[in-house]
């Protein structure tokens, strides 16, 4: 009885497999640096996920509806299995980018059932050529936006050249907005757009005092649109206005001749005061009263 219950319930199951029509083919999915996504599972056969399996390359992360949390270490952190079976990532990172996939297995054990779910994930990741705190004027500077697939940083995978593109543009209201590859931001020679491939694209400039707080966007677009941004923030500078050293000269001298004049004249109007001589002789000082 229990072999004719098991071999009713194959059955049924690979009837339920064949009609989500799973093709086998890669879904491409794109997230940036510090965001969330979540991976679906399109082979799912127990709605409860028991018989669901999650590899990320050679590595198993959910084994039969369980996150394995002990082998992950501070991965598992950011890994949790959604309702449908679908894979979250939270706090996304660079090293992240790969291919994942889902299966399923009937029994603890047993041989997989059906083919593979695969599902690809890029990362939008930016850096800039200078540390933060070396951003100043009259510095060059190169600001990279990259994918990150499983081919390594800025290499399109296989297969999705026609379906990104990546390109630079100004958010604050004084910029035009997108910038072309191998164009300069309104004839202005410090800034140029390099587009070294559909998944890598540079923007190099000479910085200015002007430049401080403006936005840059690094832009996705495609079957998928993201972004992420950058700020100048210039380091060791101040928005005080500064005076040339003459006047701070000036300054400092109109104050100091103003003080002897007030002391002078407070001094005149004030009738001379006798020192104790205990006063007098510890001070070690003569004072002398000019008769004028």
């Amino acid at each position: 009885m229990a072999d004719v219950h098991h071999s009713f319930l194959g059955l049924l199951v690979t009837v339920l497999y064949l009609l989500t029509g799973v093709s086998g083919n890669t879904l491409f999915l794109y997230s940036i640096v510090g965001g969330n996504v979540s991976l679906p599972c399109n082979n799912v056969i127990y709605p409860n996920c028991s018989s669901t399996i999650w590899n990320y390359g050679s590595i198993e992360e959910v084994r039969l509806g369980r996150v394995k949390k002990e082998e992950l270490n501070n991965r598992a952190d950011r890994l949790s299995l959604g309702s449908d079976c679908s894979l979250h990532v939270i706090d996304v990172r660079a090293e992240d980018a790969g291919v994942y996939i889902c299966q399923q297995f009937l029994t603890e054990g047993g041989p997989q059932y059906g083919g593979d779910a695969p599902v690809h994930l890029s990362v939008l990741t930016m850096s800039s050529s200078s540390p933060v705190t070396d951003i100043k004027p009259d510095r060059p500077v190169t600001l990279r936006c990259s994918l990150h697939t499983h081919n390594g940083p800025g290499r399109c995978a296989p297969g999705m050249n026609q379906d990104v593109s990546l390109s630079w543009q100004g958010v604050d209201e004084a910029d035009t907005g997108l910038i072309e590859a191998g164009t300069n931001v309104q004839g202005d020679s410090r800034y140029k757009v390099t587009q070294l491939s559909h998944c890598d694209i540079t923007l190099n400039m000479t910085l200015q005092r002007e430049d401080n707080n403006r936005k840059w966007r690094c832009q996705l677009t495609g079957k998928v649109e993201i972004f992420l941004d950058f700020i100048f923030k210039f380091s060791g500078t101040s928005n005080a206005v500064k005076l040339p050293i003459s006047r701070i000269m000036l300054f400092v001298t109109l104050t100091v001749m103003a003080a002897i004049v007030t002391i002078h004249t407070t001094r005149r109007n004030l009738p001379p005061k006798a020192l104790h001589p205990q006063a007098e002789e510890a001070s070690g000082i003569e004072l002398q009263v000019l008769e004028e």
